[in-house]
């Protein structure tokens, strides 16, 4: 599970980054936008950094991430409903390789034992 988080997160970071790197904002307002969806962004990529090694790290970044996005949708722009959402799924996968770990320090824990 981490390996496919991994890899759909970096696909992610991939395709929303050209889209930043190539979009000019107009504006004062589409400049601030353009910055927050930045910083959205670059925490993302350093949550991905997280992600095959350290997943529940990845977790909290990403669920705080999400309500940070949340707020942002309710206050300023509702496109950022998509980041929340994005958030939200790579959260909870990222939860579920957390799992994965844990599963598998168990079972060895149980085989030392046996």
């Amino acid at each position: 599970m981490r390996i496919a988080t991994g890899l759909l997160l970096a696909m992610w970071l991939l395709f929303i980054g050209y889209k930043f790197l190539t979009t000019q904002p107009v504006g004062y307002d589409g400049e601030l936008l353009h910055f927050i969806g930045g910083f959205l962004i670059f925490i993302q990529l350093i949550a991905w950094a997280f992600v095959f090694t350290k997943p529940i790290v990845t977790f909290i970044i990403l669920l705080l991430l999400t309500v940070l996005s949340i707020w942002i949708a309710v206050s300023m722009e509702s496109a950022y409903t998509l980041f929340a959402v994005v958030n939200t799924i790579f959260a909870v996968m990222s939860y579920a390789g957390h799992r994965e770990i844990v599963k598998m320090a168990k079972t060895k824990i149980a085989a030392k034992i046996k």
